[in-house]
């Protein structure tokens, strides 16, 4: 089954998928290029933990989004996240591309089996978001089933994505540290 768009616009994407790619918690494993998944971090109303997750030494922004979520006011909690820069050939002004996503849900695992709540989440975090002039940025929001969520089979994530442009890959880099940065405002403002 094909992804499913919702709703797309200049810079942001909400789709849906069928394909189940997270549980929590999981375990840390070694990856078939040689990286290592580290595993499901609990940060959960711990914000000053965040700087432990092997991932975030490689954004502040991303640091920053993480940080928004795990607020100990948040109803919201993350389950994975990674980022990375691409260099795109044939490209000139999107020379550099970084992304990074953090998969979301709700702490409260009944608000994870109606999938509409992550739809709805994910409108309120686009719509918190300031515009810029300065970076070229992107957003893909992707709704999708867990694996199971503390043992529960019927369950929904939001893979929230943000994307970083640049003609160098200092300035992706910059652009997706404002993206992140940005949701993690968002979500501040929304859930505070």
């Amino acid at each position: 089954m094909e992804d499913e768009i919702l709703f797309q616009g200049a810079g942001y994407t909400i789709a849906r998928t069928a394909r189940a790619e997270t549980s929590v918690p999981y375990g840390a494993a070694a990856r078939h290029d040689g990286n290592r998944n580290y595993g499901w971090i609990d940060v959960r109303g711990r914000p000053e933990l965040v700087d432990s997750i092997p991932e975030v030494q490689r954004s502040t922004g991303l640091a920053h989004l993480l940080r928004a979520i795990a607020a100990p006011q948040s109803p919201i909690m993350s389950s994975a996240c990674e980022c990375a820069a691409f260099e795109r050939v044939g490209e000139s002004n999107r020379r550099w591309q970084v992304g990074g996503f953090v998969v979301v849900m709700f702490q409260d695992a009944d608000l994870n089996a109606d999938s509409q709540n992550l739809v709805n989440l994910a409108t309120q975090i686009l719509r918190g978001i300031a515009p810029t002039q300065e970076h070229q940025i992107g957003f893909e929001l992707t709704i999708e089933p867990l694996r199971t969520f503390f043992g529960r089979g019927d369950c929904f994530a939001l893979m929230l994505k943000a994307l970083g442009y640049g003609r160098e890959e200092a300035d992706a880099w910059s652009a997706f540290g404002y993206a992140a940065s940005a949701a993690g405002d968002s979500i501040t403002h929304a859930m505070g």
